[in-house]
């Protein structure tokens, strides 16, 4: 099966667990937050905000060169596995160690402190999970991965439901998380073993040989960490806890629609690893062309949706406690169109083992966008965290685009085109859904909206009917082959 073939499987596999794990997890996470409340909901995202920068430093960049070493050579990379167990084993207690000194550092007590602290077995255990799921990742067998962070998914939005109508507060919160975890943990280590993906003894990985590789990732991951969570810390510092509670509302919204580009590259990049592997150069600039047209139809209609409908849907969703979420979810969905771009650029960079040149975009956009927070967010609130992350993001693909020019083999034109006929494209979308709001109920508007989108995407070439034909065709498995791909984002540009 051709890498354009099997992208195609894989990503029907895991977008449709993907979409239903989503689509749970938003439903588990709006009941909790309109039960609880924004001081409730502000401690668990704190907490859990700590733990997911600390939860870097318990992989350092092991599992993306897991994945590429199972993707190019299945003994390689279980030699790999092996001598990424054994450095789990110390990375994980001195990331626990950290959580706990940072909490103890910065006067954490009470409630939140036992938050944070419970949260660490969620770290833990996700640590593990990341390596195991790398592990059949790298071999592209996605289904295992989709079914199990599904079924997940479901035991972490029971429990957490049940202990919000049941007073169990952000304690029962973070069980409900760790339950998941447990599960995610068990089920990936049991289906790589049935499939045989077990360590190899041995192998020509020395610790100078694996911090060479995982360097850049670890970096990586650093630097999205402190990017993605360093707002949380500042408003909690600067603000109160139910400020942290509203923006955490915003930023569930928003970045909860990561899904959609991350199941798709979760199959595009070990596909680009085996294309960048075998010298395919014409089959990897297919797939990075029909990957960026791909994420601007998407991104585009949600950004511009999210944040023109954001009153009512903080309004009918999370109800009148969380209005202080309004103002940050007009403006953070703003981050949906560089994100959903960057995603196609950083697979392609990693897969062709230029991920030095990704780390240091990402290490621009950390400093630009801690830098924006500490302007930003102490006077404006989480109105200014969410700009501070529009500023940062919009940074990524320009960045990127510098260093995949020659992977795009003079097509500056065709992108170009799709930059502006995209942004143009949201811009209408936008300020229709805002004069719509201001003079017709808000119902009509809600259905009348995404219509109007497609009209729009259409009108400007976004969407055609080819594109249609190919999504069905996606859908049914009967994947389109990079030639004629390419063939049809010359015709249909």
């Amino acid at each position: 099966m051709s890498s354009g073939a099997q992208v195609a499987k894989n990503a029907a596999w895991l977008i449709a667990a993907t979409t239903a794990q989503k689509g749970v997890s938003f439903l588990s996470f709006s009941i909790v937050a309109r039960v609880v409340g924004p001081e409730t909901m502000g401690i668990f995202f704190f907490a859990i905000s700590i733990t997911s920068i600390f939860v870097t430093f318990t992989d350092l960049g092991l599992t993306p060169v897991l994945i590429r070493e199972m993707a190019s050579d299945e003994k390689s990379g279980r030699a790999f596995l092996g001598k990424a167990l054994h450095l789990k084993f110390v990375l994980i207690p001195t990331a626990v160690l950290g959580v706990l000194l940072y909490g103890w550092v910065t006067g954490l007590s009470g409630m939140t402190y036992l938050a944070v602290a419970l949260a660490c077995f969620v770290m833990s255990t996700d640590a593990l999970s990341l390596l195991w799921y790398g592990v059949i990742r790298g071999r592209r067998l996605l289904r295992f991965e989709a079914m199990g962070m599904f079924v997940g998914q479901i035991l972490t939005a029971t429990i957490s439901i049940s202990a919000a109508f049941l007073g169990w507060g952000v304690i029962g919160l973070v069980c409900a998380l760790m339950l998941g975890s447990f599960w995610n943990v068990g089920w990936s280590f049991v289906q790589g073993k049935k499939l045989g993906l077990t360590p190899l003894l041995g192998g020509n990985w020395t610790m100078a040989r694996i911090s060479k590789s995982a360097l850049p990732f670890a970096l990586a991951g650093i630097f999205v960490k402190i990017y993605s969570y360093f707002d949380t810390l500042l408003l909690k510092q600067y603000h109160s806890i139910e400020t942290v509670g509203h923006y955490a509302v915003a930023y569930k919204v928003t970045y909860a629609l990561q899904f959609l580009p991350l199941a798709f590259i979760a199959a595009l990049y070990p596909g680009m690893s085996a294309a960048a592997s075998a010298k395919k150069t014409h089959e990897l600039k297919a797939l990075l062309k029909g990957s960026l047209r791909l994420m601007m139809f998407v991104s585009v209609p949600l950004t511009a949706l999210l944040s023109g409908l954001a009153e009512p849907i903080v309004q009918i969703v999370y109800g009148a406690r969380y209005s202080g979420s309004i103002i940050p979810l007009s403006i953070l969905p703003l981050v949906l169109i560089p994100i959903f771009l960057d995603f196609p650029i950083g697979s392609l960079l990693n897969a062709t083992h230029r991920a030095s040149f990704k780390t240091t975009a990402m290490g621009i956009a950390m400093v630009v966008n801690v830098t924006a927070n500490i302007l930003l967010v102490p006077p404006y609130g989480a109105m200014g965290a969410a700009w501070a992350g529009v500023i940062s993001f919009s940074i990524l693909p320009l960045i990127g685009f510098w260093f995949i020019r020659k992977d795009l083999q003079g097509e500056w034109m065709w992108m170009s085109t799709l930059l502006v006929r995209g942004l143009l494209a949201a811009a209408l979308i936008w300020f229709s859904i805002r004069l719509a709001l201001a003079s017709a109920p808000w119902g009509y508007t809600l259905v009348a909206a995404p219509l109007y989108a497609l009209l729009v995407l259409y009108l400007l070439r976004l969407f055609q009917k080819e594109d249609f034909q190919r999504v069905i065709g996606w859908l049914q498995r009967k994947a389109v082959m990079p030639d004629k791909m390419e063939e049809d984002f010359h015709e249909n540009p």
